[in-house]
């Protein structure tokens, strides 16, 4: 059917051109003219049918039930169905997205800006828009005269004229640099080497905190923030409190445990570390620990850094008139266990942690002192590497001082035997008069917990610390000058000992810490009573540091 009407439209379309044809030939008129217009108008012609006929073949295609036609058919459904549904999916117009929209004198994009050709707005840059634009030196919202800026907005720029024009970030008219605008037209701020009044302490334009001004533009402070003044680290060191482990150091006085290394602050395992590193130490407390990692936990020690070269940890302080009575059987000497308090270590009985912990010191400081003022000392070599309690542990007569290494004993009262008289320093010392001292057998063993063979020989003259001498053996008979008892024991049992009372040849005990009120007394009457060993007028304490 299809072929058919095509050969219908092509035998119609034949017959009309030829019948145009025919008419424009038979015309008189001249040929040229004639020829081209026929030309124009069969053209014309031809397209207006075919385009007709085109759509009617579509059309008729449609409804015919033929494979091919039906294909015809869809395709131009199809076309048409896609193109009456299109629909816009963009963004919606808007000042800034480079295409002028209705409304819009311009669009930049992301050039916009109200100091160029198109401002934020979208609309173009004119002289009075209130916007400093492209070649305008002030815009004051108008183009009246007689105003901050001249209706050509052109005023010619000046710092100081009191209006804010290109390049200002104010203008407040003057020269004062105190004030919020300085007179190069710029904002104060910190920094800029002027102080702002009322804002500022100081600003001495630069950005050194360890000048007198920090770049807070005020005084250093130990709250500020900063490593300011002579802070080591932010807020510690220097002047300020001193900084914890891992703090930055220059010295030791920096830090919190009293030693700095490689610029940290760190823990040092002792005194003599720590004067090692620091030659200008002070006396006083820090924090050491001799065992390191796993052992006992650091620990607040005393340091003596002066004495005998300096370096000294201190382990054992009896004070004698503290009230604390650390005579040979309190248990502090021996079951490993702190006592009293580093703060207080040399006004009262003080057992460091470092008497059970420190081990691998070489040398030994006994000194005699008044509640902290020294009396005078000796040093020693130290006989092995062991801890204090080590030594007290390890039964009677323990060597612990091998050799006098250096003394200073001119101020000290004749009288006193154990630093002033030692060549050799032992543990446990012990007078065998009857039973060992350590081990508990029969007898009446005389003893000093830190004692010498000079400073207690056999006949008692003499003394040592941490005492218990029983003189039951002399019971049985006279001793000295005749003094007899009447079968009981007298015995001393105190800190500090100089030797029995003076009746019996000795010079009695140093302080108030006895066991026992002393009798002052060398008659059989005080036989049964405790401490025949009477005050001597002393008040010396002992002080043992390691190195």
């Amino acid at each position: 059917m299809l072929k058919t009407q095509m050969s219908r439209y092509d035998a119609f379309t034949a017959s009309l051109l030829l019948g145009v044809a025919c008419l424009g030939g038979c015309s008189g008129d001249d040929g040229g003219a004639t020829d081209a217009t026929l030309s124009t108008s069969m053209t014309s012609t031809s397209t207006s049918m075919t385009a007709t006929m085109s759509t009617s073949v579509a059309t008729t295609t449609g409804t015919t039930g033929d494979e091919s036609a039906t294909g015809v058919s869809s395709t131009t459904s199809a076309e048409t169905s896609t193109s009456s549904g299109e629909t816009s999916t963009g963004p919606a117009p808007a000042c800034g997205d480079g295409v002028v929209d209705d409304g819009e004198e311009c669009d930049e994009g992301p050039s916009n800006s109200d100091e160029g050709e198109c401002t934020s707005e979208c609309k173009e840059a004119v002289c009075g828009d209130g916007h400093i634009g492209p070649a305008e030196f002030c815009d004051d919202g108008n183009t009246e005269d007689g105003d901050q800026c001249p209706s050509d907005c052109l005023l010619s720029p000046e710092c100081g004229d009191g209006i804010i024009q290109r390049g200002d970030d104010c203008d407040d008219g003057n020269d004062d640099n105190t004030d919020a605008c300085l007179n190069t037209c710029v904002s104060a701020s910190c920094g800029d080497g002027h102080v702002y009044a009322g804002v500022e302490e100081c600003d001495d334009g630069n950005a050194d905190n360890s000048d007198g001004c920090t770049t807070l533009c005020a005084a250093p402070s130990c709250t500020d923030g900063l490593a300011s003044g002579d802070e080591s680290d932010v807020d510690c060191g220097g002047s300020c409190e001193p900084c914890g482990v891992g703090g930055v150091c220059v010295a030791g006085s920096d830090c919190e445990s009293g030693f700095c290394d490689g610029g940290a602050c760190t823990v040092a395992a002792t005194c003599k570390a720590i004067k090692g590193a620091d030659e200008q130490a002070a006396d006083g407390l820090y924090t050491i620990d001799p065992d390191g990692d796993g052992g006992e936990e650091p620990f607040a020690a005393y340091c003596d850094m002066s004495t005998d070269g300096g370096g000294w940890t201190l382990v054992l302080n009896l004070d004698t008139s503290d009230g604390h009575v650390m005579w040979w059987a309190n248990s502090k000497w021996t079951d490993g266990s702190a006592y009293g308090s580093a703060e207080t270590a040399l006004t009262e009985d003080h057992i460091s942690v470092g008497w059970s912990s420190y081990a691998g010191a070489t040398e030994l400081l006994l000194a005699v002192h008044e509640e902290g003022s020294t009396v005078g000392w000796k040093s020693f070599s130290k006989s092995t590497n062991d801890t204090m309690r080590g030594h007290v542990m390890g039964g009677d007569n323990v060597l612990l001082g091998s050799a006098v290494k250096n003394s200073d004993i001119a101020g000290v009262w004749d009288g006193e035997g154990l630093v002033r008289l030692s060549t050799k320093l032992y543990a446990n010392h012990c007078v065998a008069t009857g039973g060992a001292c350590t081990s508990g057998a029969g007898g009446s063993p005389d003893g000093d917990r830190i004692g010498s063979h000079e400073a207690t020989p056999a006949n008692n003259k003499g003394g040592g610390l941490g005492n218990w001498h029983d003189m039951n053996y002399c019971c049985n008979g006279d001793y000295g000058s005749g003094k007899t008892c009447n079968g009981s024991a007298f015995r001393t049992a105190s800190e500090a000992q100089s030797g029995w009372a003076a009746c019996y040849g000795g010079n009695g005990h140093f302080g108030t810490d006895t066991f026992a009120a002393s009798t002052n007394t060398c008659s059989n009457a005080g036989c049964g009573d405790a401490n025949w060993s009477q005050p001597n007028g002393q008040d010396y304490d002992y002080a043992l540091f390691l190195r």
